[in-house]
């Protein structure tokens, strides 16, 4: 869940139980207000009665309610209470021949023979009920409309306060190690301007970082480069000794092949450093076409030595054509060529597919499908294979960062190893 939504459903929960509770309490209090009003009514009906009945036989011969909703009933002697006694209940109207709500107070007063009597008022509360009634809906309709007047203030200033904070978001999840990062400049809130003092501290420690251990990469490929290639050149020398036994020849042919495995090594750290540094700037239209078939004629004794069969399926007439840096094009071809060769066995197949806008190189394998987010890391090795040096697909991959419009997808289908290089332009 967004943070924006998360906030949003507390608040409107907050809200919510708020708003019910002041509501049901001020619907409670003018309930009570509503049937005081009454009350005070009545009190002041039974004042004016009490008054007349005192002396006047006439209006306490009133055993039953008539039209002036109230009725007298004579008491034996004794002793009632003339505190005043308020009751609500449903009364049976035969004029109207229905039951209505009816307010009624009870009370007891005595004449001016001090005869006792009960009084008792009635009055309907129809009118005050419907008042409550249409009230209470307009209350319920303002109810809504708070709630949904707030949630929408809400959402708006919540989306814009939280603006800064996405922008920044959507900024980093764009930066790369080696690119710019530049995010919001004028942002006015505290919390989110220490988020960003902090981001900017920290990036620029890991782009400090990243350029030292370019550096050291390529200054340590360079330094290498001269004494392994005097190395080599001695150890071919030691080759021309014919005082050497077949097992010091054995041990001399192992150096040799480390020796190789080193260079290669060397030479591509230092091509990795070269392309991370944008220093394959010789960009041209290059026809791929024409590129893959020079290089399967390049590495055809080494593939039919392993007796592996190559085709070759041009999908499109019109041929492909990448705009990217010459050297690194061939590189890019030829280190997936090896791959597929390396990694095949012998009588194995290399399919080759070329459009216009892609072309897929796939090879049969004894290697089960491969893990697609550990590939391209450098020095990753699928097998124990002692000629690999675990950066062929990680210059692959870099070479396809570094050239606008190209990227790469691996997947492994009907057994065979595949990888498609596709191109917008």
């Amino acid at each position: 869940m967004k943070l924006h939504h998360h906030t949003q459903k507390y608040l409107t929960i907050g809200i919510l139980i708020v708003l019910s509770i002041w509501v049901a309490l001020f619907y409670t209090i003018l309930l009570d207000e509503v049937y005081d009003n009454i009350d005070d009514g009545l009190k002041n009906t039974k004042i004016e009665i009490i008054k007349k009945a005192y002396d006047n036989p006439e209006i306490r011969n009133k055993p039953q309610f008539g039209l002036n909703n109230f009725r007298i009933t004579a008491l034996p002697p004794g002793e009632y209470s003339t505190k005043n006694s308020f009751v609500t209940k449903m009364v049976f109207l035969p004029y109207d021949d229905e039951e209505q709500p009816m307010r009624i107070l009870t009370t007891f007063f005595q004449d001016s023979n001090e005869n006792n009597y009960k009084l008792e008022i009635r009055t309907s509360t129809i009118e005050a009920d419907e008042l409550l009634q249409d009230f209470g809906l307009a209350v319920l309709a303002l109810y809504f409309m708070l709630l949904l007047s707030i949630f929408l203030i809400n959402y708006i200033v919540l989306r814009r306060v939280w603006k800064p904070f996405h922008s920044l978001l959507s900024k980093l999840k764009a930066y790369r190690v080696g690119n710019d990062f530049k995010p919001e400049t004028t942002n006015k809130i505290t919390e989110f301007k220490a988020l960003e003092d902090e981001l900017k501290r920290m990036i620029h420690n890991i782009e400090n970082t990243f350029t030292q251990q370019k550096m050291f990469i390529s200054n340590a490929a360079h330094e290498t480069q001269t004494p392994l290639a005097i190395a080599t050149n001695k150890l071919e020398l030691l080759f021309e000794d014919t005082n050497l036994t077949d097992k010091q020849i054995e041990q001399l042919v192992s150096v040799h092949q480390s020796l190789n495995r080193l260079i290669k090594l060397n030479r591509s750290l230092l091509m990795l450093s070269k392309i991370e540094n944008h220093q394959y700037t010789q960009v041209e239209s290059i026809n791929f076409n024409d590129l893959i078939q020079r290089t399967i004629e390049e590495f055809e004794d080494i593939y039919e030595f392993k007796e592996i069969s190559v085709a070759v399926n041009k999908i499109s007439p019109n041929p492909l054509i990448i705009t990217m840096d010459k050297g690194l094009a061939i590189t890019l071809f030829n280190n997936l060529f090896k791959n597929a060769i390396n990694h095949n066995f012998e009588s194995g197949k290399i399919e080759i597919e070329i459009n216009s806008d892609y072309f897929l190189i796939k090879n049969t394998s004894y290697s089960p499908a491969l893990d697609p987010t550990l590939i391209y890391n450098r020095f990753y090795r699928s097998t124990t294979n002692e000629q690999s040096t675990g950066l062929g697909l990680a210059l692959v991959q870099t070479i396809i960062k570094e050239t606008s419009g190209l990227s790469i997808d691996y997947y492994y289908h009907q057994n065979y190893h595949c990888f498609k290089i596709s191109y917008s332009f």
